[in-house]
């Protein structure tokens, strides 16, 4: 019998350590390939907010204080200044630093997804969870922010830890306050996830333990949140006059409710509406002021329902297009094809197809299966279950009215990489069983998500 256990855990292991060999392997030669393009023959010229970062990161390593005026969050120039003396002052390092945050985050939510979903077993010691941590790996539209000068890889570790901290730990104190440092830092980060955060905590509230003990759970991760956030506020209200991080809410609504394309970089406006923004107060707080007074005086004379259809009939599909950051600066791409020197230089034809169309296969299972988890995900830990959920709809709650583009997707690929990975188990369990409704719920969102990324032009 003790031998038939040990050849049953020993095939087991087997079975994972394959897989992960395997999904190793493809996502080490992903990320050469997406730093092959980066740097040969000449490193791709940084785009858009890219250039702000580098700048800023090269006044603090001067010593200097960047200006951000409040609409870039401070943390992620601090994190490439720290990286440049490693790499002689170029940005590898911090290209480098972030690829390693890819694989950590894919990591982190492993764990997670054992968490969430507990018995969801693909075969022997494969998991939905390696499937979706797998999914992120190799997903070209999230990898190629390790090469990127965005703090979308950064964020999403931060936030990543923080989760997994308070699904998997949530009982012990000291983890509790590393979740509240974690949230705190991605904030710094990208603000974004700000009003997010009392959903994120309230299954704190329902865990084992006298009312003052749950009570306190909670607390502890505000407090040490708030004591990570303190210091740049209290700069920020002695600099700018504002007690906050960042603030570019009304900006970005304004940009969001004046969009005019379904895609990123076409008839773009954001550039300069940025110009008029910085340049209609000389404060933070009386720009925001002027926007609001601009969208106040656009709701009046278009009315609400006019602009809902039009925020419904354009915000989702530039979240959702088929064509990522990565493939906008591919040959072809919109960023590449603006005849200004941007995008990748010179890259072999024969890669960028190949990332291009892997890039859209990988894209449109993981929109199939995240939509089809409706019917196929475990019960598992409903109360995180339904936090997971409740991300996505206060994603879509956002950029209804928001600036979007497809790279504030990103944060939604965990998630929705997690659902893809309890369809795969199903496609080979069969398990759960669910009614034909919710099949067929299943199937129209699916429709639904495909024809946001890939017929919306």
């Amino acid at each position: 019998m003790s031998c038939k256990v040990r050849d049953y855990t020993g095939a087991m292991r087997t079975d994972i350590d394959r897989f992960w060999a395997g999904v190793g392997l493809a996502a080490v030669l992903l990320q050469a390939a997406l730093l092959w393009i980066e740097w040969r023959p000449t490193p791709r010229p940084l785009w858009g907010d890219e250039a702000t970062y580098w700048r800023a990161a090269g006044e603090v390593r001067a010593g200097g204080e960047s200006d951000l005026q409040m609409i870039w969050p401070p943390l992620y120039p601090r994190f490439v200044a720290a990286s440049m003396p490693l790499s002689g002052g170029s940005r590898l390092a911090a290209q480098l630093v972030q690829v390693a945050l890819l694989f950590a985050s894919a990591w982190l939510l492993r764990g997670l997804g054992r968490a969430l979903l507990p018995g969801a077993e693909l075969s022997r010691g494969i998991h939905a969870a390696d499937v979706a941590a797998a999914l992120l790996l190799l997903d070209p539209q999230v990898a190629c922010f390790g090469a990127f000068l965005w703090p979308e890889l950064l964020h999403l570790a931060l936030f990543l830890f923080a989760w997994w901290a308070l699904v998997t730990r949530g009982e012990r104190w000291p983890w509790l306050v590393a979740a509240g440092v974690a949230l705190g830092l991605a904030l710094l980060a990208k603000s974004l996830l700000v009003a997010f955060v009392p959903v994120l905590l309230a299954p704190l509230l329902l865990l084992s333990g006298p009312s003052p003990r749950r009570l306190l759970r909670p607390a502890v991760v505000l407090a040490a949140m708030a004591v990570t956030l303190l210091p740049v506020v209290l700069h920020n209200r002695q600099r700018y006059g504002v007690a906050g991080v960042a603030d570019s809410s009304t900006f970005n609504a304004w940009v969001g409710l004046n969009e005019r394309s379904r895609r990123n970089f076409v008839d773009e406006i954001v550039g300069d509406e940025l110009t008029v923004y910085l340049n209609s107060a000389p404060d933070p707080a009386g720009r925001a002021a002027i926007a609001r007074g601009k969208i106040e005086a656009l709701v009046a004379e278009r009315g609400v329902l006019p602009l809902l259809r039009a925020q419904l009939s354009r915000q989702y599909f530039r979240l959702f297009d088929r064509d990522s950051f990565l493939a906008d600066q591919l040959p072809g791409g919109a960023i590449a094809e603006r005849g200004d020197g941007y995008g990748y230089v010179a890259p072999p034809h024969w890669l960028a197809a190949a990332l291009r169309g892997w890039g859209w296969t990988i894209y449109g299972v993981v929109l199939v299966g995240a939509a089809l988890g409706v019917a196929t995900v475990p019960a598992g830990n409903r109360r995180w279950l339904v936090v997971a959920l409740l991300f996505v709809a206060y994603n879509l709650a956002l950029f209804l009215v928001l600036h979007v583009k497809t790279r504030y997707r990103v944060q939604l690929m965990p998630v929705l990489d997690l659902f893809a990975g309890a369809t795969a188990v199903w496609l080979v369990t069969r398990r759960p069983r669910r009614p034909a409704l919710v099949w067929a719920a299943g199937g129209a969102l699916a429709a639904l998500a495909l024809f946001l990324a890939f017929g919306g032009r």
